[in-house]
């Protein structure tokens, strides 16, 4: 009774005075703080149930909550986990929602096109299909287009011809920017465009040259430029695997001011030297026909197999220049990946400093030794290295590790009906099959560019 009986202040429950970061060790079970608000939803974070939103041109901005050094990002993982649907669904929502321009290498395929064919069509775009011959549907795009600088016209030139023949001597250097010049200036005579048959003939029939005040004559020529005018070979000739894709003017009617510009690759052997040889074409290309300086648009440029690039030195040079002014260019470059093992890191440097430019990395399941390489670059935790490998729960199909910037966090990627129907790679080994309707009205329906975002 005389419990009930005492002053409230000798009941009442004293206040425990502490620092947050005393404090931090009595609820340890407690979510990480959300990333930035702004962006366009993903999904959820697995462990504190908050929607994961992302967008890495407002991570990029200064105002972020953590800001990333870059917008470029790396998505690896096995089959079958969701990669492809991961980048459908950032697409088709950021396209709704937000002023972007997206460009796709599409390089896997089903049914005979591409998987980005159904994205494609539901916001009333045409896949660029490209295929050997150039005949058909096919589209050929011309490294001396002259929406490309000389000088970077020189630089795949180069690039082309060291993929073809091996690496270049000073002499093959000298006698192809020779023949680039020559064939130029003969275009520009004709008032026509240059080809690479243009190149092939001033490298067979070489004038004689002037390295500095030393006269070349034009047996030196021809025998330093031969094996360029091989490689040149293999690309122009029409009993070649190569023909048509290159030689002759760029295929007319390539909107290069639509929303989402996707390059069909379906129909091109994976080995080989056709995918490398188009990769570095289609980089320098988009980069000077696709990117408009003073625009405000933010553009992602989204590589399938992106192993093409990385491995093979020559395409690898070139995509690091363009990777590296991301910033100036308003570009986010996304590398897809099985494993870091596709790469040949050690033969190709660049490939190394493309990968330490991104700054956002989603690492789905992998086999537990790729996964210890993977943790091992990325220098990713002890828990995610172990998350990585469990494909039955914690990376299960849909659920991946997000390495944005500093943070690393545990996210499952949450798609709509919609976006389930239009993401899916698995009609061949289900047992029905989705039908297209090819007349089918547009699904999504796009925002000008001249609404606001």
């Amino acid at each position: 009774m005389l419990e009930l009986l005492r002053r409230q202040t000798q009941t009442r429950r004293r206040p425990l005075r502490t620092s947050t970061a005393q404090a931090c060790g009595l609820y340890p079970a407690v979510g990480s703080p959300s990333s930035d608000p702004r962006g366009v939803i993903i999904g959820r974070e697995i462990y504190s149930g908050k929607a994961f939103v992302y967008d890495p041109f407002v991570l990029y901005d200064p105002s972020a909550r953590e800001r990333l050094a870059s917008g470029h990002a790396l998505i690896m993982g096995k089959s079958g986990y969701g990669k492809s649907a991961l980048e459908k669904c950032y697409v088709l929502r950021q396209l709704r929602f937000r002023e972007r321009a997206f460009a796709v290498l599409d390089a896997q395929g089903e049914d005979g096109v591409g998987e980005w064919d159904a994205i494609a069509r539901a916001v009333g775009v045409k896949p660029i299909r490209l295929v050997y011959g150039g005949d058909g549907d096919g589209v050929r795009l011309n490294p001396l287009d002259p929406r490309i600088p000389s000088k970077h016209q020189f630089a795949i030139l180069c690039s082309m011809v060291e993929i073809v023949g091996g690496p270049l001597t000073s002499e093959t250097r000298f006698v192809l920017s020779v023949a680039h010049r020559v064939a130029l200036e003969r275009a520009a005579g004709e008032g026509r465009v240059a080809v690479l048959s243009d190149i092939h003939d001033a490298l067979t029939r070489p004038g004689a040259g002037l390295l500095g005040k030393r006269q070349v004559s034009e047996e030196q020529m021809v025998a330093w430029g031969q094996p360029a005018s091989l490689a040149m070979d293999q690309l122009c000739s029409d009993e070649r695997d190569l023909a048509g894709l290159f030689n002759g003017p760029t295929t007319e009617g390539i909107d290069l001011d639509a929303k989402l510009i996707v390059f069909d690759l379906t129909a091109l052997p994976r080995e080989g030297d056709a995918m490398p040889l188009l990769m570095s074409v289609i980089g320098p290309w988009l980069r000077w026909g696709w990117i408009k300086p003073g625009d405000s648009i933010k553009r992602t440029l989204i590589v399938e197999e992106a192993w093409h690039i990385l491995s093979h030195r020559p395409v690898a040079r070139l995509f690091e220049e363009f990777v590296r002014y991301g910033r100036r260019l308003g570009l986010s470059f996304w590398a897809i990946l099985h494993h870091l093992a596709d790469l040949r890191v050690a033969e190709a440097p660049e490939a190394e400093a493309i990968l330490k430019l991104t700054a956002t990395r989603v690492i789905y399941h992998m086999d537990r030794h790729e996964a210890d390489i993977t943790a091992d670059y990325l220098q990713l935790p002890g828990w995610a290295r172990d998350a990585i490998t469990d494909g039955a729960s914690k990376c299960a199909p849909g659920k991946a590790v997000w390495q944005v910037g500093q943070r690393v966090q545990l996210v499952e990627h949450i798609r709509s009906r919609i976006e389930i129907t239009l993401t899916n790679t698995n009609t061949k080994m289900t047992e029905k099959a989705q039908v297209r309707d090819a007349d089918q009205a547009p699904i999504i329906p796009l925002i000008s560019k001249g609404a606001a975002a």
